[in-house]
């Protein structure tokens, strides 16, 4: 370590000497600037900047800033590019020794005249960037695509080559044949570490709380760690010069939202609510994805069997649950002075479900004991979700030296409770104040889990030189991770425990070779306490300009991850999933991106081809079946997984017709010594092809877009045959012989989604309204096989996703 330091000193001092006589060699001067929304005077996060003529260019930071080092004396002329704005041509006389900050006013192409349709150059809904496997969303521009209700940034997501949701009721991403937990999702430096609402079907994140969504699908740069698979980085909006209302609502939820600059416009102050209303309106829309989720129907007094009780026969009960979710979004800014910003950021999501019911019948209640009850008491209640909060202090230090000091804390929790018992006993039983009779026939589970992440880093980005942009870094995170799971109050089925802490610096250096050839250059380094090692793992990409329109890209990186996500096998018994940190039992994961990609680009279509290998090692796998040779704690199994694949992107950018089309052909295969006799197994969430299909088309204040999907089914494992052994009492014993694993696929996926939506404006108001057609043509996709093994023969049933569903939503501006 102490080698790589020495290294490091000496090329920012070779950086140092280069970026001086660069400045004597020819007339040159700094070209700087901050690019802001034009009606609000809000700050655009990674806008494009070209110096047309002169083959460079760069991004804005998170504040917006841009700098030109070096750019040359005289008349120039710049494109800046940002999506969902117009783009625009800036003429500026740069000259010698001036200080002169420009400030770009970039106009929203929602802003048109009224009544006039207005073709300009803007970047519709994402943008694929110059960097390999990295594009950006614009949350803004999602209100115009079909949802289910809600504008959702991660089912949005979904719509792009290489990134999966493997089924209706998961807003959660499956980037390149990983798993969402392996998935750095950053809210304004906040990790987060549940994405999703009402079990998957709609993300956390409330698009009006949010400026900018930067993807990176793999080979992510150094001052990224900690996940195996890719980086979703949100940045929320800080509002701009101008105070504004905004109250949205749809068939299921509403949010409201308020930017308003604070003393005297050196600050301002941003506050998003949205809650749902499932608890108090439980429209169709909603009992539909509940009975989804749950895989339940309505059976009433419906015989099996089993004795189970005095007639002979089993009551099953309609459960209509009480459920809502809320997210809370605020921001504060401040300008102390021109050089510093100083932000304060708070999130909390929230998922509430309560399932308790008082079942009573006629005749009552009769336990194992003989002991009769007039009710039985189901207590069932269920929540989970975030609450974070981020400091971050930025100085510039100069024009060309910046520095953030960011401290972010986030915390989880899950908490699962159930307990069955009886009340209104005949008989004298085991009773407790409440007229309860526990012991009898009574079950208790809890489950809980918390995640507690405090993180402190230390950022600095360095426009040394013209060529070279130096990004060096450190950080320290503890993170601590608790699981519980009891029955009967009293009885551990897991109970596990840990505190980690990883500490570390990163180094990066963006390096143009040549006019048409840059190479990105990182290094990173974590040191895990748990394991007492250091973690290094190198980073590499390149683009190549081959001529003015092809490129060619690629990409090389290692990665670690020091936390695993385990999923429960039964989302509505406990919670839907928890988190436990690696330590010397359970190994940081490792992954290693290969990534080569050539690019096509004009001025109104884009073409691109991307393949992928990546290998991922020390896998996890949970299984409540308990099993004597599992790998820990009789439950855990490890194992490795390769995925590989290529995707194909053609895209229309520009004009009333926009849209793209997305195949990714790919295979993602999972090795377990311990399962599956250690033979390699397709992973649950492979899917061999990926089409998909968005359009959109505008008629003056009129847009009607749409989405077509098509998947290869899911992976699944299933029984294949069964048989009984009759034993010397007479009893029969049944044996259920189960296939290898995942060899068997569910039917293919195949979905259409329409939207209408229209704007309206007036002198104080803007109104957008529309109209979402989920699954249009009702198509029965199949979400899993549900086998019922207690009969002869065994029944197979189709437990099939979310059918034809209209929703309508509107959204109101106050200007």
């Amino acid at each position: 370590m102490k080698r790589v330091g020495h290294y490091l000193i000496l090329y920012i001092f070779f950086l140092t000497v280069a970026g001086t006589s660069s400045v004597y060699a020819a007339e040159t001067n700094d070209l700087k600037g901050y690019i802001k929304d034009s009606s609000s005077g809000e700050v655009l996060p990674y806008a494009n900047i070209v110096l047309i003529g002169h083959d460079r260019g760069t991004t804005t930071n998170t504040d917006g800033y841009f700098i030109l080092v070096n750019a040359p004396i005289g008349e120039l002329e710049i494109l800046i590019s940002y999506i969902g704005y117009e783009t625009k041509t800036v003429q500026v006389n740069n000259l010698s020794n001036s200080k002169e900050v420009l400030q770009i006013e970039m106009i929203s192409k929602d802003l048109s005249v009224s009544g006039v349709e207005v073709v300009a150059e803007a970047y519709e809904i994402f943008k694929s960037s110059d960097r390999i496997s990295q594009l950006t969303l614009s949350p803004r521009a999602l209100q115009v695509l079909p949802t289910l209700g809600e504008i959702d940034i991660f089912r949005s997501l979904q719509l792009l080559p290489g990134i999966s949701g493997i089924g209706d009721g998961t807003a959660g991403l499956y980037v390149r044949g990983g798993t969402p937990d392996q998935n750095m999702v950053i809210l304004d430096g906040m990790t987060v570490y549940h994405v999703d609402h009402l079990f998957g079907m709609f993300s956390a994140f409330n698009a009006e709380a949010i400026k900018d969504v930067q993807v990176y699908k793999g080979g992510y740069p150094a001052k990224y760690g900690g996940r195996l698979s890719s980086v979703v980085e949100l940045t929320g909006k800080r509002g701009g010069d101008i105070r504004q209302f905004t109250f949205g609502a749809n068939l299921l939820s509403a949010n409201f939202s308020l930017e308003t600059p604070i003393l005297n416009k050196s600050g301002n102050w941003l506050i998003s609510v949205r809650r749902s209303y499932t608890d108090l309106i439980q429209s169709a829309q909603y009992n539909s994805i509940f009975e989804f989720i749950s895989g339940e129907e309505t059976v009433t007094n419906q015989p099996n069997q089993f004795g189970g009780g005095p007639r002979g026969g089993a009551f099953q009960q309609e459960i209509i649950p009480s459920f809502y979710f809320f997210d809370l979004n605020s921001k504060l800014s401040l300008n102390p002075t021109k050089r510093d910003l100083v932000t304060f950021s708070f999130y909390s999501s929230r998922d509430y479900l309560d399932k308790s019911r008082d079942l009573q019948i006629e005749g009552g209640f009769r336990n194992i004991g003989g002991t009769e009850f007039d009710t039985r008491i189901d207590e069932n209640l269920t929540d989970w979700g975030n609450i974070a909060g981020s400091f971050r202090w930025g100085h510039q230090w100069s024009d060309r030296l910046f520095s953030n000091i960011l401290i972010s804390n986030s915390l989880y929790t899950s908490d699962y409770e159930r307990e069955l018992s009886f009340s209104g006993s005949n008989t004298i039983g085991i009773d407790d104040s409440t007229g309860s009779a526990r012991g009898l026939g009574t079950f208790a589970q809890n489950e809980n889990n918390d995640v507690n992440d405090l993180t402190l880093r230390f950022d600095n980005q360095w426009q040394a030189h013209e060529n070279h942009k130096l990004e060096i870094g450190s950080f320290l995170s503890e993170v601590q991770t608790d699981y519980t799971a009891t029955i009967l109050d009293t009885i551990n089925i897991l109970d596990i425990h840990s505190k980690s802490r990883t500490s570390g610096f990163y180094a990066q250096d963006e390096w143009k070779i040549h006019p048409r050839i840059n190479l990105t250059l990182g290094f990173r380094s974590t040191y895990h306490d748990q394991t007492n090692r250091f973690y290094n793992t190198p980073r590499l990409s390149f683009g190549m300009r081959i001529t003015g329109n092809l490129k060619f890209k690629g990409a090389w990186g290692q990665y670690n991850q020091f936390i695993n996500n385990v999923e429960n096998e039964n989302v509505l018994q406990g919670s839907n999933d928890f988190w436990l940190s690696a330590d010397e039992n359970i190994e940081p994961g490792f992954s290693e991106h290969s990534i080569l990609g050539l690019t096509y680009e004009n001025r109104n279509y884009l073409f691109e081809v991307e393949g992928y290998y990546k290998t991922m090692e020390n896998l996890l796998e949970f299984s409540r079946r308990f099993q004597n040779d599992s790998d820990y704690l009789n439950y855990f199994f490890f194992g490795s997984g390769i995925s590989q694949g290529v995707e194909f992107l053609a895209q229309k950018k520009f004009g009333l017709t926009t849209g793209w089309l997305s195949y990714t052909l790919a295979n993602v295969k999972h090795t377990f010594p311990k399962l599956n006799n250690g033979e390699p197994f397709p992973a649950s969430h492979d899917r061999t092809h990926e089409l998909k299909i968005v359009g959109s088309r505008k008629f003056g204040p009129w847009t009607l877009s749409s989405t077509w999907m098509y998947a290869t089914g899911n992976a699944y494992t299933a029984p294949e045959s069964q048989y009984f052994l009759e034993m010397l009492d007479g009893e029969q014993l049944s044996y259920i012989h189960v296939g290898e694993k995942n060899t068997y696929r569910l039917p293919d996926y195949q979905r259409l989604d329409l939207s209408l939506s229209r704007k309206f404006e007036s002198e104080k108001f803007v109104w957008n309204t529309g109209l979402s057609i989920y699954n249009v043509f009702n198509r029965y996709n199949v979400s899993y096989r549900d086998y019922d093994l207690d009969v002869s023969p065994i029944i197979v049933s189709d437990v099939l996703m979310l059918g034809f569903i209209p929703t309508l939503s509107i959204k109101v501006t106050l200007r």
